[in-house]
């Protein structure tokens, strides 16, 4: 039973550096959240992220602190303990990382940043290319839907 629901939030547009500056735990704690289908109590994420690190419950609890402040995590209160849950999916976390970063460039970098992407998939591979083309083949598809 998933016991916390994902929130659309407005995405911290005023403190955009903030997703820039997840620390290796914050990151490893964010990842292990979006493997799991349900939100899980801090045990569970210890036992997964913090444990193999040599590091205490209570620095695995403040990680998940930070990221409940930053709103990219929720926690729901069953009897006694707290449980977490992502609030943004992965690659809406990513959108909004290379929003952050363009907003910050300005709008004459926008093409810049394009290429940038365009680059990026050409560096990973040839399917990396095909995929960001399929995706924007499917993207101006669902847009041709409202018109």
């Amino acid at each position: 039973m998933n016991i916390l629901c994902a929130v659309d939030i407005p995405f911290l547009r005023d403190s955009s550096a903030s997703l820039l500056r997840l620390g290796p735990l914050e990151r490893a704690v964010l990842d292990e959240l979006w493997t799991r289908t349900q939100s899980c109590d801090v045990a569970s994420l210890h036992a997964a992220v913090g444990g193999p690190r040599g590091l205490s419950r209570n620095t695995t609890q403040s990680t998940l602190e930070r990221l409940v402040r930053k709103g990219l995590v929720s926690r729901g209160r069953v009897g006694r303990a707290y449980f977490y849950a992502t609030t943004i999916s992965r690659a809406r976390w990513i959108g909004e990382m290379i929003e952050a970063i363009a907003s910050q460039l300005g709008a004459d970098d926008h093409q810049a940043v394009l290429v940038g992407l365009v680059d990026f998939a050409e560096r990973t591979g040839e399917e990396s290319l095909v995929e960001l083309e399929a995706l924007v083949r499917k993207r101006r598809l669902e847009g041709e839907g409202d018109e």
